[in-house]
């Protein structure tokens, strides 16, 4: 079967499942945004404040780490068992945090829902891709990115709402209805479009490879607060993630029915879309953590303004991913992610000539819309020329590597910048870089800290900048391809 064709499926039941998708999308962005504004309500009553950053890390951890694990399932088994199951430990983990009574029972509830949610979106955009042509594909993928960014958006806000209204709790009880309705629609409406294959699954590579990067992401996530790591611990984790990646390699290479095939890597068509999602997600999680801190720490800004600041991005990704979903239909998957990574590269300029000149917060706020706008294009480039070039049989797996490069990438990215920062601030202003934190938190920053934390976030920008320009070197190797002709349906 053509990629860009998709088998005819009965229209009702489409939107039907369609709408499940959406669901299951909205409750996994809610989820990775809600709690951050709970937070401190949620210290008051269950205290372990030593254990704060463990709700936040513990998540990401599960959920990035079984994400290609639930594609290749969904390859093995079935889409539609694989949705539902991941749904249901979503849920389960959802009720477990609800009625957590201690920080420690809080985290391993978390845990549990962070593996329930990496098999969300992963599935979410298979089925996608299973139940539509590459033209129509591409709209509803957009749509996809729109609900993605609005439930980011709203998140906070909607976390806080909740929990002045109705007490935490409720943050992870109004998970549960949502979810009930999602898997009711899978249950009833969703058919498979292809046989469960026989092909066993790939034990020893799944516990290698969740190993591997469960001990890289480890490192960069308990690098800083309370309990931190070592910087002794953080390396041999470090080196134990790299050794467990090359014996995951070595693996895969050996195996006839490996968990992730190596030929998703051998070719310019697949690896340029994968080595992209890395940098974008660098780019994403890098905006997200560095501009509110310069806005916050360098100009003194407010928590408030530091949050608004990168409203424009949110924003400009949904509405430039819906327009992108025509451009890649006109113009192929190669020119609208070049056009995305030009539109992030223009946005990094501005960035970092505005943190150099002194410009106003609004000029900041507009680079960072910019890179949103980039980000729409280039986002849906990435999954959508996966799914046009991998066999259907490998469409699960393949799919999923988008968002698990991008949490990864992301996520060491802002580690290694992460530490950039830090050794500049600790060249400025030696053993009182330790008390730049605390400082930002009470709202007090001197005018020394606030030198030290603009010239110290200058060169952040600038590798920031400097990955957007390997960005769009790497859409050149894009496979150059568009959508075929809209193939009639039966009404």
């Amino acid at each position: 079967m053509s990629a860009s064709v998709a088998p005819r499926f009965d229209p009702a039941r489409r939107r039907a499942v369609t709408v499940a998708l959406l669901l299951v999308t909205a409750l996994s962005s809610f989820e990775s945004t809600v709690v951050s504004t709970a937070m401190p309500t949620i210290i008051g009553e269950l205290h372990g404040l030593p254990l704060y950053s463990w709700v936040f890390s513990i998540y990401l951890l599960a959920s990035t780490i079984t994400m290609p694990i639930y594609g290749r399932l969904a390859d093995v088994y079935g889409r539609r068992r694989v949705l539902m199951s991941a749904t249901v430990v979503f849920l389960a983990g959802a009720v477990a945090c609800a009625l957590a009574r201690s920080m420690p029972q809080l985290i391993v509830a978390r845990g549990l829902q962070g593996l329930g949610a990496g098999g969300l979106v992963p599935i979410a955009l298979t089925v996608s891709g299973d139940l539509y042509s590459l033209e129509e594909r591409a709209r509803v993928q957009a749509f996809f990115s729109g609900v993605w960014g609005f439930a980011s958006l709203v998140g906070p806000l909607l976390g806080a709402f909740l929990t002045l209204t109705f007490g935490w709790r409720s943050i992870f009880t109004i998970n549960v209805p949502l979810g009930l309705v999602a898997l009711f629609l899978v249950a009833t409406k969703m058919i498979e479009s292809r046989k469960p294959g026989s092909d066993p699954l790939d034990v020893a590579g799944a516990l290698t490879l969740a190993l591997g990067i469960g001990a890289l992401l480890f490192a960069v996530l308990q690098r800083t607060g309370a309990g931190a790591l070592g910087t002794g611990a953080r390396l041999f984790l470090g080196f134990l993630g790299l050794a467990l990646l090359v014996l995951f390699a070595r693996l895969q290479a050996g195996r006839s029915h490996p968990l992730i095939p190596p030929e998703l890597f051998r070719h310019a068509e697949t690896a340029a879309p994968y080595l992209g999602g890395i940098l974008l997600g660098t780019t994403i999680y890098g905006v997200d953590t560095f501009v509110p801190l310069f806005v916050q720490g360098a100009r003194g800004g407010t928590a408030g303004a530091a949050g608004a600041v990168i409203t424009p991005l949110v924003l400009f990704w949904a509405i430039s991913a819906a327009a992108a979903a025509r451009v890649i239909v006109r113009f192929g998957f190669r020119k609208t992610a070049q056009a995305g990574a030009i539109l992030i590269l223009i946005g990094f300029v501005g960035l970092l000539a505005a943190a150099r000149f002194d410009a106003p917060v609004a000029a900041i706020s507009a680079a960072c819309g910019l890179i949103g706008a980039g980000l729409g294009p280039s986002s849906l480039s990435q999954v959508l020329a996966i799914q046009n070039v991998v066999e259907e049989h490998r469409r699960g797996v393949a799919t999923s590597l988008v968002p698990f490069f991008r949490t990864v990438g992301g996520s060491l990215g802002v580690g290694a910048l992460g530490g950039i920062l830090a050794t500049g601030l600790t060249r400025r202003m030696g053993a009182a870089a330790e008390s730049a934190g605390s400082l930002l938190t009470e709202g007090h920053v001197p005018r020394e800290m606030r030198l030290a934390l603009e010239q110290s976030l200058l060169p952040v920008f600038a590798v920031l900048l400097a990955l957007a320009l390997v960005n769009l070197a790497v859409t050149s190797r894009f496979p150059d391809r568009r959508a075929a002709p809209r193939t009639p349906r039966p009404g």
